[in-house]
């Protein structure tokens, strides 16, 4: 499916099927300082300066797992060996992607399916440094959002760039989730993608998978 790749310039954002957008105003008044905050990134603890949140309003409803369900390749239990640093995939864009190595354990649905055994997996949101988010703007856009001369101390900030479903997953952790073949895609070919974030994350309880944002569960 193409839906992943949906990106346009920073100041119309459309991220994998969404309409997720940023406002319209000067990227330097968007940030929200968020001192002391740290997340797990490459295996190191990073300090987050600043973030960029994205507004998102969905195609379908992604609080509904079944609605989920139904505009996915495959379901699959994967369990978390490595998260590599956060790339840019997709040239003139706000939205960075997390990258993880996961290991195929089963594949839910649909059945009789194969997978190889190893996948690089790509999801919406991460942390950045602002030297290489400026990077991957053109210089129009560079000269719009006051990025095109950086100071050496600026360049180094570490912005946090998310949705609402970013959602991190745990290195060494076991999770079902939701995916899409991207492995043909001229951008991210090789990989694969969780389109609605932490809306296709769950976990198991007896026969019902709750999804880790909402909690809301199904039965496949």
């Amino acid at each position: 499916m193409k839906t992943f790749k949906l990106s346009c310039i920073i100041l119309t954002v459309l991220l994998i099927g969404t309409g997720c957008n940023v406002s319209k105003k000067n990227i330097t008044q968007t940030l929200e300082t968020k001192h002391n905050t740290t997340v797990t990134e490459a295996k190191e603890k990073v300090k987050i300066d600043e973030y960029v949140s994205a507004e998102c309003s969905w195609a379908f409803d992604v609080t509904d797992p079944q609605a989920v369900m139904e505009n996915t390749d495959y379901f699959v239990k994967v369990h978390v060996k490595t998260k590599e640093k956060t790339k840019y995939f997709v040239k003139n864009t706000i939205m960075p992607n997390s990258v993880y190595n996961v290991k195929i354990i089963d594949v839910v649905s649909p059945k009789n399916v194969s997978l190889p055994k190893n996948i690089k997996l790509a999801v919406n949101g991460g942390v950045v440094s602002m030297e290489e988010y400026a990077n991957t703007l053109d210089e129009d856009t560079k000269e719009k959002t006051n990025t095109k001369n950086l100071s050496k101390k600026d360049a180094k900030k570490m912005i946090m760039i998310s949705n609402e479903a970013y959602y991190e997953l745990e290195q060494g952790n076991d999770y079902y989730i939701c995916i899409r073949d991207l492995t043909d895609d001229a951008d991210y070919k090789g990989y694969y993608g969780m389109p609605e974030g932490g809306y296709d994350v769950f976990l198991k309880d007896n026969e019902e998978y709750v999804n880790v944002l909402t909690n809301n569960k199904f039965i496949p």
